[in-house]
């Protein structure tokens, strides 16, 4: 007694072979063997004896499938385009220097100092302490070399450099209008 699944399978098989269409395993021996064909006659695959053209998946000379040639563009060319269109260079190029602060000047400038803004071609930087606002001062002409470096010539041109927030005396919704106390240190 033979097994129903295998008679109808075997009668599929027969019917796909009659109409031309072959299981995958089928189709990929035989592309095997007539690409083997291709490769030991003597006349050139892609010549025009051979019918001009081959078919299936383009190989290079050690048989491995060749890139698609995409007509793509990188992400990167697309955003430098539309960067420049709309002309967002100098605010990116200061978004950078406000990220990268310090790797440009150091951790030990960076953990004293802050990057507040960046307006037209001057870079807005808060000190802690005075004297670090002095130093930044002395220091500003290679600042703005590294900078250039970093980000092109004419970007920022100018560092405004500011001390520490003196205090504010104007507390609460009702504080008295006036210059503040004057004689209480004294």
């Amino acid at each position: 007694m033979s097994d129903l699944v295998s008679d109808a399978f075997h009668t599929i098989q027969k019917e796909a072979s009659r109409r031309g269409l072959a299981p995958k395993s089928q189709q990929i021996t035989r592309a095997a063997s007539k690409q083997e064909r291709n490769l030991n006659s003597p006349a050139d695959a892609g010549s025009k004896a051979s019918g001009g053209r081959r078919k299936g998946i383009p190989t290079g000379p050690d048989g491995r499938r060749l890139p698609k040639k995409d007509n793509l563009e990188s992400v990167n060319a697309v955003l430098q385009r539309e960067i420049s269109r709309r002309g967002w260079g100098r605010e990116i190029a200061g978004g950078w220097v406000q990220n990268n602060w310090e790797e440009l000047v150091g951790a030990q400038v960076a953990a004293h100092t802050k990057v507040e803004m960046f307006k037209g071609e001057a870079l807005f930087i808060s000190c802690d302490s005075t004297a670090w606002a002095t130093n930044l001062r002395m220091m500003q002409r290679n600042i703005l070399a590294a900078i250039a470096r970093q980000v092109g010539q004419g970007i920022i041109t100018e560092l405004k450099i500011f001390g520490p927030k003196t205090p504010s005396w104007r507390h609460g919704p009702l504080h008295v209008k006036g210059r503040g106390p004057r004689d209480t240190y004294g």
